[in-house]
C-alpha cells in the first residue's frame, strides 16, 4: 500500500472527527479542549476510523462508509444542537454528549464493516444488512423522536418526561400528539421518516453490493485479526454506551424511579394509617415553612461557618448570622457521605438512634399533609432510581416541579416558588443541584466566582459554587419573607465534600460529613413560639446530625406525632444527643472523633464538670 495512500486515509478520518468537532464549536458545546471527554474520543474516533479504511482498503468516499456517516452525523448534530438550546444560558459541555460520540464513533465503524463483510461474502450479504437496517433504523427513530419533542416543548427530552410517557396510557398519548402536532403534521413526520429509512436502505445496499474484480489486500492475514479487533471494540462499545443514551437511559431511570415508589407505597400507605398526632391536631402556621436540601456542602469551605476560611464564600449568609432570626447551626454532621443513604434519614422519621427501618417510613411531607398544609416539591436534580424517601416526599406532595434541565442552574427553583399562592399555609420541600461535582457547571458563565491563591482550579470552582448557593439562597429567602409570609426556613446539605475524595461510600474523611445549616424563624413566628426559639437558640452549639432535620421540623411546625421524639428535635428542651453519643455512617462513626472539633469537646466536658 502506498504512503500516499496512507496519508489519504488518515486526512479523511482526521476531517471526518474534525467536522463533528466544528459543529460542536458553532452549536455552542463549551469545554471542547477536555481531554477526557473530549479530544480523547476524538482521537479514538481518528485511530478506529483510519484502521478500518486502512484494512480493507476503502476510503470515507466508498459507498460502504454511507450508511454509518449518514446516522453519524445526523444524531450528533441534532443532539448537541437540542442540548445546548435546553441548556439556556449555560449551554452543555462536551462531557454531557459522551457517551453519544462514544456511541456513534463505534456504530459508524461498525456498521461500515458489516457493509464491507457484506460485499465480500454473499451468504451473509442479506443478514448483515438487515442488522445495519434495524440498528440506523433504532437509532434514526430515537432522534426523530427527540427532535419532535423539542419542537414541540423546545426542550431535550429528560428522564422525568420518560416517567410522564410510562404512566400515559394510549388514549392519552394520541390525544397529546393531536393537540400539540395535529395528525397533518404527524403523518407528515412519519411520511419523511419513512423516505429516509428507504434512503437508508438503498445506501445499506449500495454500500454491501459486490464489486467486480476485487484484489486480495497484502497482508490479509494481519488485516483481518485488525478487522476483527475492530469489530469487537465497537460492538463493546455500543454494548456500554447505547444504554446510556436516548432513549434506553431515560426508560432506564424513569421504569426504575417507579418501581421503586410503587413498591414503597406498599408499607408507606400502612405507616399512614398508623400515624396520628399526639395532642390535639396543630394549627397550620399563617404563611410559608420552607426546607431546603443543599448539596456536597462542606461547611469549613462557608465564611459564615469558619471564620478562618481565606475568602467570602457566604457573603449573604456572613450578614444575616448575628441577625436573631437566624440560628446557625454550627457543628452540624451528615448521617452519611452518600446522597441517597443521608436523604433516607434526612426527610423521614428513621435515624441512626431509633432503630426503625425502611419499612416504618413516615415523611416530613406526610406531616406536613396531616397537618393541613399545601405540600410542594422544587427539585432541580434529575429523579434517583432508588432514593425511596425523596419519591415519597415528591409523591405525597400536592404540587411537584422539576426544572427544565437538572443539574443545571438552582436558581431555576425560583421560577416555580413564585408560581406558587403568596398566601395560605406552604410547606416547600426545595431540592437543589448545589454543589455537586463538577463544580463549574454549577456556577452560571456570568457569575463572578472565587479566586484564592494557591487552590487548585477545583477548589476555586468548588468555592464558586458555595457561594452561588449563598446567592439562592438569599432569593428564596427574600422572597419568600416578601410575598409568602415566610414563618419558617431550614437549610441543610445532605453531605458534605473532600476535594481530594469527594463524597462516597468507600473512602472516608471528615469533609465529606461537615455540613451546614442554619434555621430561620420569623419574629410573628417567635412571638407565637417562644418556647420553641429560645431551645433552640440554647441548643445552637449543640451537636446536630441531619437525620434529626424530621424532628426538628415537627417541632417547630408543632406537630408532634406517633413518628416524632422530642429527644431528637432540637427545638425542644429534651434534646439529648450531645458529643457522646452522636454517630455517622449509621454508627460506624463517632462524630466526637472529629479532629477538627476535639478541643471543642474537651473544652465542653471541662464546662460541664
Amino acid at each position: 500500500m502506498k504512503s500516499k495512500e496512507i496519508g489519504k486515509y488518515a486526512l479523511l478520518a482526521f476531517g471526518a472527527m474534525a467536522l463533528i468537532y466544528v459543529w460542536f464549536a458553532i452549536a455552542g458545546v463549551t469545554d471542547l479542549g477536555n481531554w477526557t471527554h473530549g479530544l480523547r474520543n476524538i482521537l479514538t474516533g481518528v485511530i478506529f476510523v483510519f484502521l478500518a479504511q486502512l484494512v480493507t482498503g476503502r476510503s470515507l468516499n466508498h459507498p460502504s462508509w454511507w450508511p454509518g456517516i449518514v446516522i453519524f452525523y445526523f444524531w450528533l448534530a441534532a443532539l448537541s444542537y437540542i442540548e445546548v438550546k435546553s441548556g439556556g444560558t449555560w449551554g452543555v459541555r462536551l462531557e454531557a454528549l459522551n457517551n453519544d460520540v462514544l456511541s456513534l464513533i463505534s456504530a459508524l465503524v461498525f456498521i461500515f464493516l458489516l457493509e464491507y463483510i457484506g460485499s465480500r461474502d454473499s451468504h451473509m450479504r442479506a443478514i448483515l444488512g438487515l442488522f445495519n437496517f434495524l440498528l440506523i433504523g433504532y437509532l434514526s427513530f430515537s432522534i426523530f423522536v427527540y427532535i419532535s419533542y423539542y419542537w414541540i416543548f423546545g426542550a431535550g427530552f429528560t428522564s422525568n418526561d420518560m416517567i410522564s410517557v410510562l404512566l400515559t396510557n394510549k388514549q392519552e398519548a394520541l390525544e397529546f400528539l393531536q393537540s400539540h402536532m395535529g395528525l397533518g403534521v404527524l403523518a407528515l413526520v412519519l411520511a419523511i421518516f419513512i423516505i429516509y429509512m428507504l434512503l437508508v436502505g438503498f445506501l445499506i445496499y449500495v454500500g454491501s453490493r459486490k464489486e467486480e474484480n476485487l484484489k486480495p489486500l497484502p497482508h490479509t492475514l494481519a488485516c483481518k485479526i485488525i478487522t476483527g479487533v475492530l469489530l469487537i471494540a465497537s460492538l463493546v462499545t455500543m454494548n456500554h454506551c447505547i444504554p446510556r443514551i436516548f432513549p434506553a437511559w431515560p426508560y432506564r431511570v424513569a421504569h426504575k424511579y417507579l418501581a421503586d415508589a410503587k413498591a414503597a407505597m406498599v408499607h408507606h400507605d400502612d405507616n399512614l394509617k398508623k400515624l396520628y398526632f399526639t395532642g390535639s391536631t396543630p394549627e397550620t402556621l399563617p404563611g410559608s415553612v420552607i426546607v431546603v436540601i443543599g448539596e456536597s456542602a462542606n461547611r469549613n469551605h462557608l465564611k459564615a461557618f469558619n471564620s478562618d476560611y481565606p475568602a467570602e464564600t457566604t457573603p449573604w449568609f456572613s450578614s444575616e448570622k448575628n441577625n436573631p432570626d437566624f440560628y446557625l447551626l454550627r457543628n452540624t454532621y451528615s448521617c452519611y457521605p452518600l446522597t441517597e443513604k443521608a436523604l433516607s434519614m434526612y426527610l423521614t422519621n428513621l435515624n441512626q438512634y431509633n432503630e426503625l427501618n425502611r419499612d416504618e417510613m413516615i415523611t416530613i411531607t406526610d406531616i406536613a399533609n396531616k397537618a393541613g398544609y399545601n405540600t410542594c416539591f422544587i427539585s432541580n436534580q434529575a429523579p434517583a432510581p432508588g432514593n425511596m424517601a425523596l419519591e415519597l416526599v415528591s409523591g405525597a406532595s400536592k404540587k411537584r416541579f422539576t426544572t427544565p434541565h437538572p443539574g443545571g442552574d438552582d436558581m431555576k427553583v425560583m421560577d416555580y416558588l413564585k408560581i406558587l399562592p403568596k398566601v395560605g399555609n406552604n410547606f416547600i420541600v426545595i431540592h437543589l443541584e448545589g454543589s455537586h461535582d463538577r463544580y463549574r457547571d454549577r456556577i452560571p458563565p456570568d457569575f463572578e466566582g472565587i479566586h484564592i491563591d494557591g487552590h487548585s482550579i477545583k477548589e476555586n470552582d468548588y468555592d464558586s459554587s458555595i457561594m452561588y448557593t449563598d446567592n439562592v439562597l438569599k432569593n428564596i429567602y427574600q422572597y419568600a419573607k416578601d410575598n409568602m409570609n415566610l414563618q419558617a426556613m431550614v437549610y441543610c446539605a445532605d453531605h458534605g465534600e473532600d476535594m481530594k475524595s469527594f463524597h462516597g461510600d468507600g473512602y472516608f474523611t471528615w469533609d465529606m460529613i461537615r455540613t451546614p445549616g442554619f434555621v430561620y424563624l420569623s419574629p410573628e413566628y417567635k412571638m407565637g413560639h417562644l418556647s420553641v426559639a429560645n431551645h433552640l437558640k440554647a441548643n445552637e452549639g449543640q451537636v446536630f446530625t441531619n437525620d434529626l432535620i424530621f424532628d426538628m421540623v415537627c417541632g417547630i411546625m408543632g406537630a408532634e406525632n406517633t413518628a416524632y421524639s422530642q429527644t431528637y428535635d432540637i427545638t425542644s428542651a429534651q434534646y439529648d444527643l450531645t458529643w457522646e453519643n452522636a454517630v455517622s455512617k449509621f454508627g460506624h462513626v463517632r462524630v466526637k472523633d472529629d479532629p477538627f472539633h476535639v478541643k471543642d469537646y474537651s473544652q465542653a466536658l471541662t464546662n460541664k464538670e
